[in-house]
């Protein structure tokens, strides 16, 4: 899988929170009453760690990486789920600076044949808390009972704090990447969104719409994900591809120097299980305007054209895209765009002997 913007809403998606609830599995970090000393906005505790399973993450310092500390267990059925998951996120994004650290406090005769058999399906950093010091600093600081539990940290800052599978998980991740995530503008939107997703349950859509508007109006680049949701609500909910259209093309002038939100458009019309009109000339426009935020050798940004043209059924000009992506990678993330490269390829080179004029003819 090529390292591509988020898909980061859905229809009607749960809301966003500062807190994520958790697994019903429990960490054995023993239980002490005290108050609850790590919280969204804390500095984060330092990670002491008894072995590294596989990868080695020494300190949490660097300003222009986001970090995600999270505690698993390999009984954990939920935690099971979300390693593939997680090591999609890793797949996608170490590019762009997010690390990935699962943590257990089980032995490490334990962990490392479950991470062996794993293989490729958990490829982030893996480390064994046997002493449980570093669940005592996370974990029982932030009174969190329940794994999975994921800790997002920017800046030796906590960020989030919630269980990976949260639907609100992968929008902290983009949004921290890019630099703007701020738990404050999150609470602040809160109550107008919930608002928002009571009016659609009504199918009160005008009013849905004005308070998505209120909030954008917030701040418009940090709510760029809600601005996509008006559209697939639009389309959606509301069954308007008309007016849903209007606002695409509004977004893409709205929006002309904000790539992320432009390409979670372009993925929300070409992608989303929820979308079923697809307009997918907008979806193209919308990610070739978001390539225009990046250098024209981003290979993010030309793997997302790629593949919105892959979508389409554009597989000549997803090939050629692609292409330019896996030429500009770095070497670490080559062999990912050479995957994606080949499958274009493949797909092709089928479409263009389909369009062949058979001999005789």
């Amino acid at each position: 899988m090529s390292l591509r913007f988020a898909l980061r809403f859905l229809a009607v998606p749960a809301l966003p929170i500062l807190i994520g609830s958790v697994g019903v599995a429990g960490f054995t970090t023993p239980a002490v009453a005290q108050e609850q000393s790590l919280k969204v906005g804390s500095s984060a505790p330092e990670l002491t760690i008894d072995s590294w399973v596989q990868g080695e993450v020494a300190k949490l310092d660097d300003p222009s990486k986001t970090y995600v500390v999270e505690f698993w267990a390999t009984w954990c059925g939920p935690c099971k789920r979300s390693i593939p998951h997680l090591t999609e996120l890793h797949n996608k994004y170490r590019g762009r600076g997010l690390t990935i650290i699962g943590i257990s406090d089980e032995p490490l005769a334990t962990v490392k044949p479950f991470v062996t058999k794993m293989s490729s399906s958990m490829a982030y950093a893996v480390a064994v808390d046997k002493e449980k010091k570093t669940g005592q600093d996370w974990m029982q600081a932030a009174k969190q009972n329940g794994i999975p539990c994921a800790f997002v940290v920017r800046k030796n800052k906590i960020l989030w704090i919630g269980n990976p599978l949260d639907d609100s998980f992968d929008s902290v991740i983009t949004q921290s990447l890019a630099g703007r995530y701020n738990p404050s503008l999150t609470k602040q939107g809160q109550a107008t969104i919930r608002a928002a997703d009571e009016a659609i349950a009504l199918k009160n859509f005008k009013d849905a719409f004005k308070h998505f508007d209120t909030v954008i109006a917030i701040d418009p680049q940090f709510f760029g994900d809600i601005a996509v949701r008006k559209y697939t609500t639009m389309l959606v909910n509301a069954n308007d591809p008309v007016a849903a259209r209007a606002w695409g093309q509004e977004m893409l002038t709205k929006y002309s120097t904000d790539g992320q939100a432009l390409g979670d458009l372009a993925l929300a019309i070409a992608k989303s299980d929820a979308v079923k009109d697809r307009d997918f000339e907008l979806a193209i426009l919308a990610a070739d305007a978001a390539a225009l935020n990046s250098k024209p050798s981003d290979p993010s940004s030309l793997a997302l054209r790629a593949e919105v043209r892959y979508l389409a059924g554009n597989m000549a000009e997803a090939k050629k895209l692609q292409f330019e992506a896996m030429r500009s990678a770095d070497p670490a993330d080559k062999a990912e765009y050479q995957r994606e490269y080949e499958k274009y390829s493949k797909l092709a080179a089928k479409s263009a002997a389909k369009s062949a004029p058979k001999a005789g003819s």
